[in-house]
């Protein structure tokens, strides 16, 4: 079926691949549930989530071993998405050979950007971000739950999960700190996540 949103060999031609790469600035001292990043999609096209691939980065050591969790959820029914406390990030279009147009039929060049009034993407400069409202999280029930040990500089160094998960419009993923981030230690988040929409 051509609109089965499945990106199958059938599928492939009219697919549009993007990446979202969100890098986070220092975080520290996080409390837990506090979200950390979040990807909406605002577009009437539902967006099909490939994977994605977590990772942390101690770049200022805790003062005890401390061991950190992020959990990410398919969350629903956003009224008001992130806006403080972090950064605005566009998603890229993977261009492909033979697919120069979008959606509403402009050209795409290598290098261009999803607009954010399409997919919003928003990750943490310094602590959490705020300013969402959307259905709470099932908490106990993570599409992705990624974890470092307790040390000093715990890392999460590449987990990458393959999804089969569809958003429709307001629908979106949130990570969220799952473990409180003791004082001093500070570092980077990173959270990739791959995509798609169908032509």
């Amino acid at each position: 079926m051509k609109n089965s949103l499945i990106l199958k060999d059938s599928n492939i031609a009219d697919a549009q691949m993007l990446c979202i790469p969100l890098l986070s600035g220092l975080v520290t001292i996080v409390a837990a549930g506090g979200d950390l990043a979040g990807i909406v999609n605002l577009n009437a096209a539902p967006l099909g989530i490939v994977g994605i691939r977590t990772r942390w980065v101690t770049t200022t050591a805790f003062a005890a071993a401390q061991a950190i969790a992020f959990r990410i959820n398919k969350v629903y029914g956003f009224t008001a998405i992130h806006t403080s406390g972090g950064t605005a990030v566009q998603a890229h279009y993977n261009y492909q050979g033979g697919m120069s147009i979008d959606r509403a039929g402009t050209a795409i060049a290598v290098g261009d950007r999803v607009p954010l009034t399409e997919i919003s993407s928003y990750i943490a400069a310094t602590g959490a971000i705020t300013g969402a409202t959307y259905t709470g999280e099932d908490t106990d029930e993570p599409e992705v739950f990624c974890v470092g040990a307790g040390s000093t500089s715990p890392g999460v160094y590449d987990d990458y999960t393959p999804l089969g998960l569809i958003l429709e419009k307001n629908t979106g993923l949130v990570l969220n700190n799952h473990i409180t981030m003791g004082a001093s230690g500070v570092g980077n988040l990173f959270l990739g996540v791959d995509a798609y929409r169908l032509g």
